[in-house]
């Protein structure tokens, strides 16, 4: 998934993300992932330095959903795990503040 520029850093990528994991996970062994900047197009990011430490928050909110390191920057998860229902209703709390935020601020 990629976020529009205006909706990034405000956590909505881990609740989409847990969201979809949650519904499409059904049957699966093991879920797998390699986290990072996919918007190659951005000119933001052109310092190495800047590019690692994105990268790193972003592997540290899939390791939040219970994603855990396998090798090189391949991330797994067992649909067995808890740790994804248990960021489940954390992050739906998040989604509603979020939500209450934007609507107030709205014209």
């Amino acid at each position: 998934m990629t976020l529009d520029p205006p909706w990034r850093g405000h956590g909505l990528a881990a609740v989409l993300a847990c969201e979809a994991i949650t519904r499409l996970m059904v049957g699966c062994r093991a879920i797998a992932c390699s986290p990072g900047i996919t918007d190659l197009s951005s000119q933001r990011l052109t310092d190495r330095c800047v590019w690692d430490r994105v990268n790193a928050r972003i592997a540290q909110g899939w390791e939040r959903l219970g994603f855990r390191l396998y090798r090189d920057n391949v991330y797994v998860l067992s649909p067995a795990s808890q740790d994804l229902e248990e960021q489940r209703g954390t992050l739906r709390q998040h989604f509603a503040e979020l939500g209450e935020i934007w609507r107030a601020e709205a014209p």
